[in-house]
């Protein structure tokens, strides 16, 4: 059985042919192929090279591409080439499975939903979070859209197939599936063997080192990472008279803004922007120089920077959204949006080096639940119960 994968991600091309830094073949779309013999993986294409993308192509997994659009009026200019391509590319005797809540997602279970046919989903993140005032940049239309997507998600969840959630409990409470018996769990990340250390670390002589360094994985494309609070919390545990640097690995399009934000606030000789890294060993390379993982999300499902951070025995220090709190103490949790928290915890953090030891312990351990097996074996339920649906 052929299964289509529709996702809101960007990708670009590496040598002509579909890319992606994150979603490449050996990464993602084989996955499928343990249950499903074809897989098309539908996304939004941008007609330029990235030589450090690697293709999404390969042995049964094509790619069927979307106009390359931002924001809501590059999808307003696109709408009716989108629908016009999903609607010719529909198979009814196809699997399907949507990423939401995201844009052409929502779209594809509009048109299953008309032509009655079944989908499923796979529910990722809080639209409520997601589209909040905070989250779009004071956005005008950032109410409605709040409120539109929250309403049309729990719509999709009642009337898919199945529902595999990234969370245990948050988002299941918030969107609920028409029954319990057809919900799954299980986050999308692969922590493979490699992704762990061997032991947690020892911070016994960390109150002796002159810079302590905190590092925050997340892109650019919006503000949904907190990354401008995280630089004014740096700022200020600095004018504390603390000695930290950061390190922001990723990219997006605000990228030069929170440059420009860390040079105004005047640390800009202390924070460092690494660009687009590759997942694997040279993420980790620099997780592993670092000293604490800072992830202030203003919308979260269940973070995979913050588990890969904690595969290597990162304390961390994150926002009680989505699933989150699921990973992290109470103790290691902020609001979002609060700064003086954040700044309080970082600090907090600084000062003790056995806390800081037993985090890592604590967060290592915590990680080994999330290894690629375990998740591996709830994933295939969950596409083996989807496929028997569309079978029927």
């Amino acid at each position: 059985m052929k299964v289509y994968v529709i996702r809101d991600s960007v990708f670009t091309l590496s040598d002509g042919k579909p890319s992606s830094n994150l979603l490449y073949y050996k990464a993602f779309p084989v996955r499928y192929l343990s249950t499903f013999d074809h897989v098309v993986m539908v996304a939004r294409l941008f007609e330029k090279e990235d030589p450090t993308a690697k293709p999404v192509i390969g042995s049964s997994v094509e790619f069927l591409p979307l106009p390359g659009y931002h924001g809501p009026i590059g999808f307003i200019k696109n709408f009716f080439k989108i629908c016009s391509i999903i609607w010719k590319s529909i198979d009814p005797k196809a699997a399907y499975i949507l990423r939401v809540p995201t844009t052409v997602p929502s779209l594809y279970s509009i048109i299953l939903y008309l032509r009655k046919i079944p989908f499923a989903l796979e529910m990722a993140a809080d639209p409520y979070d997601g589209y909040s005032r905070q989250a779009l940049d004071n956005h005008p239309l950032s109410p409605f859209f709040q409120w539109f997507f929250t309403k049309l998600v729990r719509w999709q969840c009642k009337k898919a197939a199945a529902v595999a959630y990234v969370t245990r409990e948050a988002l299941q409470r918030r969107y609920p599936a028409k029954q319990k018996s057809v919900e799954f769990s299980f986050t999308s990340i692969d922590l493979i063997e490699e992704a762990y250390v061997s032991r947690p670390r020892d911070y016994e002589e960390f109150s002796l080192k002159k810079e302590v360094k905190l590092v925050i994985t997340g892109n650019m494309q919006k503000t949904l990472k907190g990354h401008d609070v995280l630089l004014q919390a740096v700022s200020d545990v600095r004018k504390l008279g603390y000695n930290v640097t950061l390190t922001i690995i990723g990219y997006g399009e605000n990228t030069n803004v929170f440059k420009n934000m860390a040079v105004e606030l005047g640390i800009g000789p202390y924070v460092e922007f690494t660009g687009k890294v590759q997942n694997g060993a040279p993420l980790r390379e620099i997780l592993d120089k670092s000293d604490i993982f800072v992830l202030p999300s203003r919308q979260e499902g269940l973070p995979r920077a913050l588990l890969e951070a904690m595969a290597r025995g990162l304390p961390a220090i994150a926002t009680r959204v989505g699933g989150t709190p699921e990973l992290l103490a109470e103790h290691a949790l902020i609001d979002p949006d609060n700064i003086e928290q954040l700044v309080n915890s970082i600090v907090h953090f600084i000062n003790d080096s056995n806390f800081l030891s037993s985090e890592s312990q604590r967060n290592l351990d915590l990680a080994k639940n999330y290894r690629a097996d375990i998740v591996k074996q709830q994933r295939d339920k969950f596409f083996l119960y989807v496929k028997e649906q569309t079978s029927k």
